[in-house]
């Protein structure tokens, strides 16, 4: 004769362990999808960027011209002109793609962050599917919020100092390039 406590015990941990691993499946459905979703976003962000600089570069060639053909300005003044509006398009050109760059950089450790918080939350799944008593399930859960809130706080100095890195990379590309009468001011 079966014991019907040991029967419930066994039914029960079954029904956790079934919630956990549905629990885990969508978890890992929803990485999926969030890493396709950003790898969309970054090479769309790309793509814009890209344009963008091409779209400036070309407005600044197009004002350089029409300035030049407005002012009437040719020889040694003309070249020298159009060789400063070069080099700034250059420039433009340079921090486009250093910026283009840290957005993928950014996007990549979005999805790294993505992918680890997923663990995480598949973890914490089953850490509380484990709990055997309201007092465990309670204790797990604040222990799951603490650690997921530093996380945020410790991933978010991450992203912070990318993007802070991205700013100064593009920085030093526009100083590199300023004209001696910029630098000068």
């Amino acid at each position: 004769m079966a014991n019907p406590q040991i029967e419930v015990r066994t039914s029960e941990k079954t029904k956790r362990d079934d919630l956990a691993s549905k629990a885990a499946e969508a978890a890992r459905a929803g990485t999926e999808k969030i890493t396709s979703l950003r790898n969309q976003a970054a090479e769309n962000t790309r793509n814009a960027v890209r344009a963008s600089v091409d779209a400036t570069s070309e407005s600044f060639k197009q004002a350089a011209d029409q300035f030049d053909a407005f002012l009437g300005i040719s020889g040694e003044e003309g070249k020298r002109l159009a060789q400063r509006s070069s080099q700034n398009m250059e420039a433009v050109t340079q921090c486009g793609r250093v910026l283009t760059e840290a957005a993928q950089q950014l996007a990549r450790e979005w999805v790294g962050l993505a992918q680890k918080q997923i663990k995480r939350n598949t973890d914490g799944m089953s850490a509380l599917a484990q709990c055997r008593s309201v007092q465990d399930f309670v204790a797990v859960q604040s222990d799951l919020m603490r650690d997921g809130l530093r996380h945020m706080i410790e991933e978010g100095r991450q992203v912070a100092e990318l993007a802070t890195r991205a700013a100064d990379g593009a920085s030093k590309v526009m100083a590199g390039s300023a004209h001696p009468s910029v630098q000068a001011a």
